[in-house]
């Protein structure tokens, strides 16, 4: 079995938990940028902060992904 081309750092426990903060703040940054409505924009912010997992992945699915589709 070939081992991960990626670096020791991101097959540890700490690596996955840098991974998913960089992934939530990309989607606080791409909400404050696109969300042109100041409540939605507060809500979807409040999602993401508070739901650390789930939240930006929702947000992602929802607001991303269908706006590129």
């Amino acid at each position: 079995m070939m081992p991960l081309a990626l670096p020791v750092f991101f097959e540890s426990p700490e690596g996955m938990g840098f991974l998913g903060l960089l992934f939530c703040l990309w989607m606080i940054v791409d909400c404050v940028k696109r969300e042109r409505q100041t409540l939605e924009k507060i809500l979807w912010l409040l999602l993401i902060i508070f739901v650390p997992v789930i939240g930006p992945l929702i947000y992602f699915l929802v607001r991303v992904v269908r706006i590129r589709v």
